[in-house]
């Protein structure tokens, strides 16, 4: 997984992402902004793309309780008192101190998971809904 991983390496990854959708399109680099060209071919950037990747299988296996392994990975976040944010969908976030450990999956999914909004999370039907209602999220996010 490329989640928490350094900016420098994002910004490589990003570079050859952007050189695709230069070829794709068989636009050279002074006609169109790389990322126009991303816009208008409906791709996320590499970093939105880690969280959707995360957000995902987050959904997977709560949803769906599969994969088996990754579902025991990601308990439900329970609150000592009934407060408003009870209904929130959250996941317990494990308290980490190396930037190692939080790259590990059981700290970084329920981070991206409890950062989305409530409709998102509770409002979707379907693997092929929530992608579709992700990715619109995570695309209006980083292109508004």
């Amino acid at each position: 997984m490329f989640y928490g991983m350094p900016r420098k390496n994002f910004d490589k990854l990003q570079r050859v992402q952007n050189r695709g959708a230069r070829i794709v399109c068989g636009v050279g680099q002074q006609q169109q902004s790389a990322r126009q060209l991303r816009h208008n071919l409906h791709w996320l950037p590499v970093r939105a793309r880690t969280d959707f990747k995360l957000a995902t299988l987050s959904y997977k296996s709560q949803m769906m309780g599969q994969p088996d392994y990754l579902a025991a990975e990601l308990p439900s976040y329970q609150q000592q008192l009934c407060l408003r944010s009870s209904s929130q969908e959250l996941l317990t976030v494990p308290h980490c101190k190396t930037m190692l450990g939080r790259r590990h999956f059981s700290v970084a999914a329920p981070r991206v998971w409890n950062n989305l909004p409530l409709g998102l999370k509770t409002n979707c039907d379907s693997l092929r809904g929530f992608k579709t209602g992700l990715k619109t999220y995570l695309f209006h996010q980083d292109y508004n």
